[in-house]
């Protein structure tokens, strides 16, 4: 395909979009192809290398957070898009192997730099089953309610990349999703219509991620109403206020939970479910309200990797039962007001790389091996960090 005709499909289709009612736009699709629709909107945007910056270099985020799109290796895949090529071997670009639709687009962390307006012809893909557009910026656009359109999709991700006012009401039509990112887009929000709207239609909603997204309106035991078969729920630093009075810790199939930073949250009494037998790895109740009760029953959580309690204003001791969960990777505990001894047993726990005390009131010294546990846990720390740094400046070691 050459450029002048990729060119002139658009500027035709342009041309009869302007003239056309509602009804006759849906067969409008139809007049331009996939790899024009994708070539117009790769040239409607810049690269700029700035526009998909490593996470880790914001001060919030810690090394915990591995399930967040990052971004040490971003690229311009769209750089290599060649018009007299087929758009199905471009990179990013997944084609469905029969009809040839694009059913797939991830261009994370990819450099792209501009608004997506409405008429953007990235909405004439109506196959599309997974989009990812995480890490780039989009110029603190709307996200257009022309997303709404993408019926097929069961992924979509557009966390990180600078989309700014509110969540448009057509995200409750896309009712395939199985997973959706918003997170990290600074000030985004969500309405209350908007939002039960999202919890009634979505039903095969499996992963649900909105970080930093201005919650303040909902009422935290809408919560109530999410699907049993729920993996992730993100919703760090989102202005919800008031109690929580539902077993939303006892989802049974929840692995990730993150509902930290939200400082007037009041998580009420424990939940009464068999702790024991949940699937929890990922829970963050940094500065919300808690029992110490609570406390001790997450104790049980046999399968939990990473635990942020910061900021929780705790009195008393840290409970020498959180040395029941041997798989803990990362154990932050950071300005909890805990005092006394340190419990020695939590420096044993085997997979333990990262514990983070500071700002507490501990004493006591620690036995020499036990100063050499926490020298080797802050040497792995610093590894990793030496390792992101080489990556981002080319480095292999």
């Amino acid at each position: 395909m050459g450029c002048l005709s990729w060119k002139y499909q658009v500027l035709c289709l342009l041309s009869f979009l302007f003239h056309s009612t509602p009804s006759s736009l849906s067969s409008s699709l139809s007049s331009i192809s996939p790899c024009s629709a994708l070539l117009h909107f790769n040239h409607s945007l810049s690269l700029d290398k700035g526009a998909s910056p490593p996470l880790d270099t914001l001060p919030y985020y810690s090394d915990y957070r591995y399930y967040i799109q990052m971004c040490d290796n971003s690229y311009p895949k769209t750089a290599s898009w060649k018009e007299d090529t087929d758009c199905c071997s471009w990179d990013g670009v997944v084609c469905d192997k029969t009809t040839r639709h694009v059913i797939g687009l991830d261009l994370s962390c990819s450099w792209l730099n501009g608004p997506i307006h409405s008429n953007s012809t990235l909405f004439f893909l109506p196959h599309l089953r997974t989009l990812n557009l995480a890490g780039n910026c989009f110029d603190r656009s709307l996200i257009s309610s022309e997303f709404g359109n993408f019926k097929a999709l069961t992924h979509l991700n557009l966390s990180f990349s600078c989309f700014s006012g509110k969540i448009p009401y057509e995200i409750s039509h896309l009712s395939s999703l199985i997973s959706l990112d918003l997170s990290l887009n600074d000030g985004l929000f969500i309405e209350t219509p908007v939002w039960k709207r999202v919890i009634h239609n979505l039903t095969q909603l499996r992963e649900l991620l909105l970080d930093e997204t201005n919650m303040s309106s909902i009422r935290p035991n809408s919560l109530m109403n999410l699907s049993s078969s729920f993996t992730t729920l993100s919703l760090h630093g989102c202005y919800l206020q008031g109690k929580l009075q539902n077993n939303i810790l006892c989802l049974p199939n929840i692995q990730t939970l993150d509902l930290g930073k939200n400082e007037n949250l009041d998580l009420g009494s424990v939940p009464k479910c068999n702790w024991s037998s949940s699937s929890l790895k990922v829970l963050d109740l940094s500065s919300i309200s808690f029992s110490r009760e609570l406390l001790d029953s997450i104790s049980n959580l046999k399968y939990l990797k990473v635990l942020a309690l910061d900021n929780c204003n705790f009195t008393g001791s840290i409970p020498s039962l959180l040395s029941n969960l041997t798989q803990i990777t990362y154990l932050a505990l950071t300005a909890s007001s805990f005092r006394g001894l340190m419990p020695l047993s939590l420096l044993n726990l085997p997979n333990l790389s990262t514990l983070i005390l500071d700002n507490n009131q501990l004493v006591g010294p620690l036995p020499n091996h036990c100063i050499v546990r926490m020298v080797m846990l802050e040497q792995h720390i610093m590894l990793k960090r030496l390792k992101k740094n080489a990556q981002r400046h080319g480095g292999k070691k």
